[in-house]
């Protein structure tokens, strides 16, 4: 496949620039440059580190991690006036970052019972903030693999609409990314490689023409940031990679529904739990 030459350079990825951006509605690209890092392990933030939202901010920030690693909330209620004081902060804004934390299913409060943690059943398990505390806790294990499960799922067959759905100009964007991925793997900079590779899938959710499947991509985009690129399903810095990327964009060029979709099983396959989990993909 030949490709276009790259509209935007590996150091625009870096830098968290979106690039040149068209008229269209794939310009808006939510999904990848709000975020600092992409590398699992420096995605913790430490305490007293908020999101730019102050003391709110801050405290929903730490009580969500602690809550999803098990450390509060465990054995007895949440008691605005301890957390007030551990934190030194005001009543107010407990009593908005628990707010904020039930909005997220991740506390309940009642009278005569209190503010207790709901079972991990009742969470929001989309919600990005989870999604980074579950990425980051004890249970990161789980959060990668049941990301993986529902890329399996949803992915294949967004390739398929999306190879069927003919927009130009999203099949010279992603030429554009695996260019970008092949810079990468040459320097090596696997920053701009797991950048350029959530930019490529959340591009080929948006293009599915299924409105639900647009709203999926920030979610993944979001996982795949605090979780890595190969643990989700897809490899650094590898040649074979950056092929596999090529042949998908080759099938949605050619408006090829099924190749598009087994070229994305086989793309999705070199996840190490694949062979475990699923069957392995067909030829199209």
């Amino acid at each position: 496949m030949t490709h276009a030459p790259a509209s935007g350079s590996a150091d625009a990825f870096r830098a968290g620039e979106p690039g040149a951006a068209g008229t269209d509605p794939m310009s808006r690209r939510p999904y990848v440059w709000d975020g600092p890092d992409l590398e699992p392990a420096r995605a913790v933030r430490k305490p007293g580190v908020g999101r730019g939202r102050g003391l709110h901010g801050q405290l929903v920030q730490q009580l969500g991690q602690m809550i999803v690693a098990g450390e509060v909330g465990a054995e007895r209620p949440l008691v605005p006036e301890e957390i007030g004081q551990r934190f030194e902060v005001s009543r107010t804004v407990v009593r908005e970052s628990l707010r904020v934390l039930e909005a997220k299913g991740l506390v309940s409060a009642r009278p005569n019972v209190g503010t207790r943690v709901r079972p991990v059943s009742d969470w929001n398990l989309l919600d990005p903030d989870v999604i980074e505390w579950r990425a980051c806790g004890p249970q990161r294990d789980s959060q990668r693999r049941e990301l993986f499960e529902l890329r399996w799922g949803i992915e294949p067959l967004a390739a398929h609409m999306a190879a069927c759905r003919n927009h130009p100009e999203i099949v010279r964007r992603l030429a554009d990314v695996v260019e970008i991925m092949q810079r990468a793997v040459a320097q090596p900079d696997p920053l701009t490689f797991s950048r350029a590779d959530a930019e490529f899938h959340g591009l080929l959710l948006q293009v599915a023409g299924n409105r639900m499947l647009d709203h999926l991509a920030s979610i993944l985009a979001a996982a795949l940031q605090v979780s890595g690129g190969h643990v989700a399903g897809c490899e650094h810095l590898s040649e074979a990679s950056v092929s596999l990327h090529a042949r998908l964009v080759d099938a949605v060029a050619a408006g090829d529904g099924e190749s598009a979709e087994a070229a994305m099983r086989s793309l999705l396959a070199v996840h190490p739990e694949v062979d475990r989990q699923f069957p392995a993909p067909r030829e199209g």
